[in-house]
């Protein structure tokens, strides 16, 4: 049974994750943007829709809540490197983490996916976050109360089972914030568990949480 996720709820993951055969998926799917047309008087007129391409990116955190790992998009590596972080990547270290991206696929449920090899996670990594960001250079246009509609599944692809979802609607407390704090992986007494958590940032509450590597 598909467990339906609310914000601040936490779950148990991983649990038949012994054999090292055993996978699971994140994959995100989103809507539209939802903007305001304007005249050349800067009066709005109508409502128009148009499509936009988010990152799905993850950083992992040491017990120190020190950043020692990373998944975001290459082609965002001159706001990385601008800001001091690394380079861009599509795989962690250790493998267990992996991000795909299927937005040219017609055929996919999802835009994109991030695969995770619990058997793979370092002893060093006891958090894991995840999150959508918007391009900054469209940020000042576009924010996260624009986007009509988001979800988050956790899927067993192997025996084609979404185990749970998560499905985040915009408001206005997610106003001029380009970055969406899905959902956190943590370990808890030996296991894993997933928190949703539905929390919209900024770019420089981003910067500024992230900073360490």
């Amino acid at each position: 049974m598909t467990a339906i996720l609310e914000k601040s709820q936490a779950i148990n993951i991983f649990e038949d994750s012994k054999s090292n055969d055993v996978s699971y998926t994140f994959g995100i799917n989103w809507g539209k943007v939802e903007m305001q047309k304007r005249n050349f008087l800067g009066i709005k007129t109508r409502k128009v829709s148009s499509d936009i391409d988010l990152d799905f990116t993850c950083v992992m955190f040491d017990s120190q809540k020190k950043a020692i790992d990373w998944i975001y998009s290459p082609k965002y590596n001159s706001w990385l490197i601008q800001n001091n972080f690394p380079l861009g990547k599509f795989q962690s270290k250790d493998g267990a983490f992996k991000h795909y991206d299927k937005s040219s696929n017609e055929n996919s449920d999802y835009k994109k996916l991030i695969e995770v090899d619990p058997a793979k996670i370092s002893d060093d990594i006891y958090t894991i976050f995840f999150y959508l960001n918007i391009d900054a250079r469209s940020a000042k246009q576009t924010d996260f109360s624009l986007v009509d509609s988001i979800e988050l599944k956790i899927n067993r692809p192997e025996i084609d089972k979404t185990l749970s979802e998560f499905k985040i609607q915009p408001n206005n407390n997610k106003k001029n914030k380009g970055t969406l704090v899905l959902g956190k992986l943590y370990r808890d007494n030996g296991s894993w568990k997933f928190m949703a958590m539905d929390k919209a940032i900024d770019e420089k509450r981003f910067i500024r949480f992230t900073r360490g590597f």
